[in-house]
């Protein structure tokens, strides 16, 4: 992560990837910035949704110790299933390819900014796609005041916006995929064990939330507020 983001601050140095002759018109700028924000909050709201969650284990998991051992073991269980209900319900999330091995970081959250977008094009008609159709036309009000906003800012102004935008979206999807990971994880190890008896599986459980508060990934944001 660190070199990535070394990376970017050295290439934003010599010549900033929104100042480009092909990227630097007005109409460009406007329109790249609007498609940045718009990721920005497609991704924040599955992104605080499993940050949550895993931060609601922790707070539990702390509580549990003062529980005997059978209340205790099935606190685990229903608070591992709180989590990974998650990979359950796929339409709670977004799934966001990882970079290639030696993609420029601006070239990937663009990669991705196109991704998403064909995706929400896509028609929706009925069930689940008809109620995520409806939730995106809700949206379309929230997305028109943005992009009457961006176009209010200075050619100046939407470079320095555009430049931080892929920063920022760069650490955000990160994070996202980091936290993910974590859920698919523990989804795929806590379905191996349902059939254990509940002496080996209580200490398997136990093991799983420790795994998942000493990710690394977890480590990252444990400090973020709830959202």
């Amino acid at each position: 992560m660190f070199n990535v983001l070394f990376s970017l601050a050295k290439d934003g140095s010599s010549q900033s990837p929104c100042a480009s002759p092909g990227n630097s018109s007005r109409d460009h700028l406007i329109n790249t910035v609007y498609k940045q924000h718009r990721l920005r909050q497609r991704i924040l709201e599955p992104y605080r949704r499993i940050k949550n969650a895993l931060k609601k284990m922790q707070d539990e998991y702390a509580q549990s110790k003062e529980d005997n051992l059978f209340a205790r073991y099935m606190r685990m269980q229903h608070m591992i299933h709180e989590v990974t209900i998650l990979e359950k319900q796929y339409w709670q999330l977004l799934d966001v390819p990882g970079p290639g091995a030696s993609e420029p970081a601006t070239d990937y959250v663009r990669r991705v900014m196109e991704i998403l977008d064909d995706v929400k094009a896509m028609p929706q008609r009925t069930g689940i796609a008809g109620l995520l159709n409806s939730t995106f036309n809700v949206d379309r009000t929230r997305d028109a005041t943005l992009f009457e906003s961006i176009k209010k800012m200075s050619t100046s102004e939407l470079r320095k916006e555009c430049d931080q935008m892929y920063l920022d979206l760069y650490k955000l999807i990160k994070k996202y995929l980091g936290l993910r990971k974590i859920v698919k994880d523990l989804y795929s190890e806590y379905r191996a064990s349902r059939f254990l008896p509940m002496v080996p599986r209580y200490a398997l459980l136990k093991t799983m939330i420790k795994n998942v508060l000493r990710a690394p990934e977890f480590a990252e944001v444990c400090h973020e507020s709830t959202e």
